[in-house]
């Protein structure tokens, strides 16, 4: 099963007119050993996603103009904020996936002590960091929109969620 949060845009945060695809507790078989990190890591890498990290979200509002990005919750629990100030919060925890379309600011409003998660990109993409205060917002806007829809679900595969709600 695969939730679909639309989230508006919210300047200085453009967000996305895609769908965040949200996938709970998806990759809970893969969790539980000491390598579930990279367990997830391949995962994603098979199915296109890589230059992975382990880490956690940071605690500003941010967003990626250039790349979509995969977050997984390896450990704990955080609630988190996509959109930008005043937007809706979200749980995420131990084994849901979120699929972040480029532009979608997220911050980690608060989280348990052992809160990690480990994050991917299509193609291997080089994410930048953007905090809304590009003074260039319009040209922000088409990079974003120009981003390339990946040719593979991070979780799925080939026929994943993405292909039904990222056309």
């Amino acid at each position: 099963m695969v939730e679909t949060f639309y989230i508006v845009e919210n300047q200085p945060f453009p967000n996305n007119s895609l769908p965040v695809l949200y996938y709970p507790k998806r990759v809970m078989g893969l969790l539980g050993k000491p390598d579930s990190a990279q367990s997830i890591l391949n995962l994603f890498e098979q199915n296109g996603y890589s230059n992975g990290w382990v880490n956690g979200i940071f605690s500003y509002h941010h967003f990626h103009a250039t790349t979509h990005e995969v977050l997984a919750c390896i450990a704990g629990e955080a609630t988190i904020q996509l959109g930008g100030p005043n937007a809706e919060l979200y749980s995420f925890s131990k084994g849901d996936v979120l699929l972040l379309p480029a532009g979608v600011a997220h911050k980690r409003i608060e989280a348990s002590d052992d809160f990690k998660i480990v994050g991917a990109y299509p193609d291997g993409l080089e994410p930048d960091i953007q905090k809304g205060e590009a003074e260039n917002y319009e040209a922000i806007k088409q990079t974003i929109v120009s981003v390339a829809k990946p040719d593979k679900d991070p979780v799925e595969g080939e026929n994943g969620a993405i292909l039904n709600y990222w056309t």
